[in-house]
């Protein structure tokens, strides 16, 4: 890979850092799947931050907007009880956790919903990872001309 290509993808892991760093501060991404699934790919003609999920992310609009009420797994109260122990949340006991655990599934998250805004903010996005990306966008196209004329003096100079 060239310097050009190196710049180009430290410019796109930052801004991919920078949206695992947003979504870790506003609490949206709970497993790490969902942060862990913005990857960047750099070949000789090409270089992507896109987002895959294949390790079982949350869908990107899910991210921004929250997941309307409704419908959850069958299994919910499991996956909820096994998400307290992973973020090491106390109980006194095991039922406590499992009260806990069907309270959040069936009563706030299938009636709610969650990562919703109010009412009041409905439209509004949760996170807008999208902002980050435009303006990496546009801080490359202003680097990137002199970074290339840059380049090649020292290319031809050297």
């Amino acid at each position: 890979m060239s310097a050009l290509g190196d710049y180009i993808k430290k410019e796109l892991e930052k801004t991919r850092d920078e949206i695992k760093v947003a979504l870790s501060g506003q609490k949206i991404n709970a497993s790490g799947r969902s942060a862990d699934g913005f990857r960047v790919r750099v070949s000789d003609t090409r270089a992507q931050l896109y987002y895959s999920r294949e390790a079982g992310a949350a869908p990107l609009m899910t991210l921004e907007h929250g997941r309307a009420a409704g419908a959850v797994p069958r299994n919910f109260t499991e996956i909820i009880e096994q998400w307290s122990r992973d973020k090491g949340l106390r109980f006194s006991s095991e039922k406590e956790r499992r009260q806990f655990a069907g309270a959040v599934a069936y009563g706030k998250i299938k009636r709610f919903g969650y990562g919703r805004p109010s009412p009041a903010r409905y439209g509004s996005r949760t996170y807008n990872w999208t902002l980050v990306v435009e303006q990496t966008g546009d801080r490359l196209k202003k680097s990137l001309p002199s970074y290339t004329k840059n380049y090649i003096t020292d290319l031809i100079y050297k």
